[in-house]
């Protein structure tokens, strides 16, 4: 398993940006986070899930993490996303959109752009279930 991870990683730095290779290989927020403040679920006409987990503190997101079923490119979509998000102001997070998942990880095969879109669709949805849950 090692070889082959090693194998992807050296053909994939030839055809994808670092951006994109540190995300899909290590994403750093990958998993659950327990009691979030913010959850959202979005399963993609593709077939992968994704959730959402966020964690706010004074008006800006703490922690944040995702759980997928996805491929390399929706995880690397999604950890953009959330990595985007931690230490960001629920204003700023309003700006965590597809092209901005796509700007930072520079290069996305035109056939897994849908993955960056799955991401930042499930990224708003933890927003907006946070901002319900605090008015309630």
């Amino acid at each position: 398993m090692a070889r082959m991870m090693g194998l992807l990683e050296e053909k994939g730095t030839r055809r994808f940006s670092e951006a994109m290779m540190k995300h899909g290989m290590h994403p750093g927020c990958y998993g659950l986070l327990d009691r979030p403040d913010g959850y959202g679920k979005i399963a993609g006409s593709c077939g992968d899930t994704v959730e959402m987990f966020l964690r706010v503190r004074n008006g800006k997101v703490e922690e944040a993490r995702f759980m997928t079923d996805g491929c390399f490119f929706t995880i690397a979509a999604c950890d953009t996303a959330v990595s985007m998000a931690v230490g960001a102001t629920l204003a700023d997070c309003l700006k965590i959109n597809q092209d901005a998942i796509l700007r930072h990880l520079e290069k996305m095969p035109e056939d897994h752009v849908h993955c960056a879109h799955l991401a930042a669709r499930a990224f708003h949805k933890a927003l907006r279930d946070y901002v319900i849950r605090k008015k309630r």
